[in-house]
């Protein structure tokens, strides 16, 4: 073979080889691109797969606004006095009021019979008058030095005995008739008309429910939050709604409860009720700051403390504490959370605090009580 031949020959091979290296090199470009196309791909449907695997809830911004604070609590209603009426003298019933009867203050509600007390204050009065002219007359005997000082001073003793007499025999008079201490209404007899009486023994119950009086009983916690002459709503059973106010907060707590008695005036004449029945006593005490929610929404954790599901900037669930301040029909007044805050109102499943989640408004219709 020729120089010539082995150098054609050289140039040839030159040529195929830069070729080939050209072909390598476009098919391993595209097989990367081909490769590359199905990692970004795997990635992405990776990434998409999980956020469609997110817990998707429905998320509200929440304002706080001022709301009147509200102390609620359970109690009963009693009359403004509740008397036994006793006797004061002994006698026979004569009259005395029917049960149920309405009477006025200083009515007669009960008569007993008088006998011969007439007679006796008669004697009693004439024993008076006759001590009285004895000591009268031995006191001018004593200024002319004829009788004795010790003289005086017996008949001054006889004298205040008579007196004595008469005042008893006029007590008794007096008391044979029972007029009502109050305005109020019989509630019951305790003795029959023609039974014997006697002093001390009790004849009628009197009832005054104008006004009516609720009594609390308020926890060391919440007394201080209380004032006297504060508004009160009283709920009675049947929905009846009376407004009063604080009237009395008691100086000390009960040894054994450690809570404070505490009473609600309550006026009575307009369609007047009866005492002994059970209230709900609602007071407005000062304003807070408070968000509205959903008693659905009232979570409790580990801990027993009670609290809602928010949501962060991160998208990321949290146990935020509330304390309920207000309880209005529809809804729950809860304090402790920021002035601004995002709510969960909705979820499909159990969520866990640092939950990451995917946050959708809440639907226009929810609160129309539709679901999604």
């Amino acid at each position: 073979m020729t120089s010539s031949s082995c150098g054609s020959l050289h140039k040839q091979q030159g040529r195929i080889s830069s070729s080939t290296a050209v072909f390598i090199a476009i098919v391993t470009l595209v097989f990367l691109w081909i490769a590359s196309g199905f990692i970004f791909r795997g990635d992405t449907e990776k990434t998409n797969a999980t956020k469609s695997n997110l817990p998707s809830v429905a998320v509200r911004n929440s304002q706080a606004q001022l709301v009147a604070r509200e102390l609620t609590l359970n109690g009963e209603i009693r009359p403004n006095q509740q008397l036994n009426i006793r006797a004061r003298t002994d006698g026979m019933l004569e009259m005395i009021a029917d049960s149920g009867a309405e009477v006025s203050q200083g009515d007669v509600i009960a008569k007993l019979s008088i006998d011969d007390r007439e007679v006796q204050r008669t004697q009693a009065e004439a024993q008076v008058k006759k001590a009285q002219s004895d000591f009268n007359a031995t006191k001018k005997l004593i200024e002319q030095n004829l009788s004795s000082q010790s003289q005086l001073q017996a008949l001054e003793a006889q004298l205040e005995a008579a007196r004595a007499q008469l005042r008893r025999i006029t007590f008794d008079i007096e008391n044979t008739e029972l007029t009502a201490p109050v305005s109020g209404v019989i509630n019951q007899r305790f003795i029959e008309q023609g039974a014997y009486v006697s002093a001390g023994n009790q004849v009628l119950e009197l009832i005054d429910n104008d006004p009516l009086i609720a009594i609390i009983n308020v926890q060391q916690s919440q007394i201080h939050r209380l004032k006297l002459n504060m508004p009160a709503t009283v709920k009675l059973i049947g929905g009846t709604d009376r407004q009063g106010q604080v009237s009395f907060i008691a100086p000390i707590a009960d040894p054994q409860t450690r809570t404070f008695r505490v009473e609600i005036t309550i006026p009575n004449q307009n369609d007047p009720i009866p005492s002994g029945m059970s209230a709900e006593v609602t007071i407005e005490t000062n304003n807070v700051k408070a968000h509205k929610i959903s008693a659905a929404q009232i979570k409790i954790d580990a801990a027993g403390r009670m609290g809602v599901l928010t949501i962060n900037d991160n998208n990321e669930t949290r146990f935020s504490p509330v304390t309920v301040e207000r309880a209005d029909v529809n809804a729950l007044w809860v304090s402790g959370l920021d002035d601004e805050t995002r709510l969960v109102i909705i979820s499909h499943s159990s969520l866990t605090a640092g939950q990451k989640v995917t946050p959708k408004p809440v639907p226009a219709d929810y609160d129309k009580g539709e679901e999604l």
